[in-house]
């Protein structure tokens, strides 16, 4: 099978913006999500999307599998992994607790509104990567733009919304299941810039081996190139210029906002030439059984 590109999902969010029209995507109105791949019809649970939050998004909590099931809202929880694109010069995410909180103090936060002190606030900048484990209360704040890579589930409970309206009516929040949900000893993971080992004359990155996923960042100067073996499923997302992706007998032009699946081929080897300062982040499905 040839490498492909999947047909990007464009979802208008309240809280959405128009800077995607950065990353080559057509559209009107305010778009929070470009679900760039979705892997679960080729049996490989991931998610790749790019977001824009030009507001702050909902305080919220993703459960892990364990939770999921207990809730009975299906078996996959959901991992993620960020990093940014662009953001504003005071950008923040809101990311776990600041110290640790029983749970009935959590629900009651939330329900009034004061759980944004308990939390995080941490400023970003472009090329910060950063892991949210399942069970992680957090949020994207207003200004930033990332490229997330997640486990293919769409469960968000959402704890607080900044008492936000849509089409006139307050947004559902979950705080029964997002409290279930929360794992408050999970401590604030390490966060890396890509930049910052960029200077260092690193031409790749490692952003992470998790337990359901892995990736990498990849920045080429012109006419620089990369080869590899296509010995495991692989998504790459442009994230900067353009270049060539070339298999066997066959080349693509590959640019800012493209998503490109390069399926497993034990025979197979693709190489990515670039002709414009080509960056890209790389992503691949790690089994579920992996152990750290």
């Amino acid at each position: 099978m040839m490498p492909y590109k999947p047909e990007s999902v464009l979802i208008q969010k309240v809280w959405g913006g128009y800077r995607l029209r950065s990353f080559n995507k057509n559209f009107s109105g305010k778009i929070g999500e470009s679900v760039e791949y979705n892997g679960e019809k080729d049996g490989i649970p991931l998610m790749v999307k790019l977001i824009d939050a030009r507001d702050n998004l909902s305080i919220q909590v993703h459960p892990n599998n364990k939770s999921a099931m207990e809730l009975g809202d299906g078996t996959s929880g959901k991992d993620e992994l960020w990093v940014v694109l662009d953001c504003d010069e005071e950008s923040e995410i809101f990311c776990g607790f600041s110290k640790y909180y029983e749970k009935e103090d959590i629900r009651d936060a939330a329900i009034d509104g004061s759980i944004i002190s308990m939390l995080n606030r941490i400023k970003v900048k472009k090329g910060d990567c950063v892991f949210i484990p399942s069970g992680t209360v957090h949020a994207l704040g207003k200004g930033v733009l990332v490229y997330e890579l997640q486990q293919a589930s769409t469960l968000t409970y959402r704890l607080y919304d900044w008492n936000r309206t849509e089409k006139g009516e307050r947004r559902e929040l979950n705080i029964d299941k997002a409290v279930h949900s929360i794992d408050n000893n999970i401590k604030l993971q390490k966060i890396i810039n890509v930049y910052d080992i960029l200077n260092m004359e690193c031409r790749l990155t490692c952003l992470g081996e998790y337990e359901h996923f892995g990736a990498i960042f990849v920045a080429l100067e012109n006419e620089e190139s990369i080869m590899q073996r296509c010995d495991e499923t692989k998504i790459i997302t442009v994230i900067l210029g353009e270049g060539l992706l070339c298999y066997k007998d066959r080349k693509k032009l590959i640019r800012k906002g493209d998503t490109i699946v390069i399926p497993k081929d034990s025979n197979g080897i693709v190489s990515i030439i670039s002709s414009d300062a080509l960056k890209y982040i790389e992503s691949r499905y790690i089994n579920i059984n992996f152990e750290v």
